[in-house]
């Protein structure tokens, strides 16, 4: 595609009903450390210079990015910067898939979006009824030693040093639990502090897993400076304990694992580049 029809159509989305529904969505909510949500557009333009123009956007609206943002490949044929996180706001995953003959505007839903949508969110509210579905059991003594036992496995840390590897993009460990995710939460973040490692804060959410939506807790981690989840999957035989079959990637058990790798075939695709001088050109037209 012609490279100027490219900026144009670009502009074009930042001006489009989709943006502006991200934005209402982002700026209203009055609780971003407890809100999520996902974006899916299509392509052709450079997606890192696009994540440029997205975070120079933010700042420019008075909402500078607080934590590094995470370019990753949720699955064959899609990327997504991940983790977008505007100072107040809550964080977002912006994913595409590459079109060539699309500069930049949202998908139509159906098989390139989620729920037949292009646009997902979810807040405490969503959580509190997810949570609604399942008969959480009481907490004693016996259920924190157990959650205390977790928490120190060779599985859970094992885990976080996987989630964290410099050829990890992104990952998630996976449990069975009985246990509500608000107790669980503490107990993590008890045995995070521990290890010596910081999290900005816990945000409780949702993701898709074999089209049914499964709970996570997600670490926004400071130091080390990555975004790792606890997946959990209700069992009320158990108060927490490792999964055993596969989630999202079939060829592992108990955890799941967005590599550099992954993203690299991603961007490899055929992109019309944007140098500096058209994304500041770009900048200045949207903001």
């Amino acid at each position: 595609m012609n490279k100027e029809k490219v900026i144009q159509g670009v502009i074009d989305y930042f001006r489009s009903d989709q943006w502006r529904r991200v934005m209402a969505f982002l700026v209203q909510d009055p609780e971003p450390q407890g809100t999520h949500a996902h974006v899916y557009v299509q392509t052709c333009a450079d997606p890192l210079a696009l994540q440029k123009i997205m975070e120079t956007y933010f700042v420019r609206k008075g909402y500078p990015i607080m934590r590094r943002t995470d370019p990753v490949s949720p699955k064959e044929g899609l990327g997504c910067l991940h983790g977008i996180e505007p100072k107040g706001l809550p964080h977002f995953d912006w994913n595409w898939f590459h079109n060539p003959d699309v500069s930049l505007a949202a998908t139509d839903g159906g098989n390139l979006g989620e729920s037949g949508c292009n646009f997902c969110g979810w807040n405490r509210s969503y959580m509190k009824e997810f949570y609604r579905d399942f008969p959480f059991r009481t907490v004693g003594s016996a259920e924190e030693k157990a959650l205390r036992s977790f928490f120190q496995t060779d599985f859970w840390h094992k885990g976080l040093e996987v989630c964290t590897r410099p050829t990890t993009n992104h990952g998630h460990i996976n449990c069975y639990t009985s246990v509500h995710p608000d107790v669980i939460q503490k107990f993590a973040e008890e045995s995070i502090r521990e290890k010596g490692w910081e999290i900005f804060y816990t945000c409780p959410n949702v993701y898709m897993v074999d089209g049914k939506y499964t709970g996570k807790l997600v670490f926004m981690g400071k130091k080390p400076e990555a975004v790792y989840d606890l997946g959990w999957k209700f069992n009320a035989d158990v108060t927490i304990a490792p999964a055993t079959d596969p989630w999202v990637w079939k060829n592992n058990v108990g955890y799941d694992v967005w590599t550099q790798d992954a993203l690299d075939k991603v961007l490899a695709l055929p992109y019309v580049k944007l140098d500096e001088s058209d994304v500041s050109r770009i900048i200045n037209a949207i903001v």
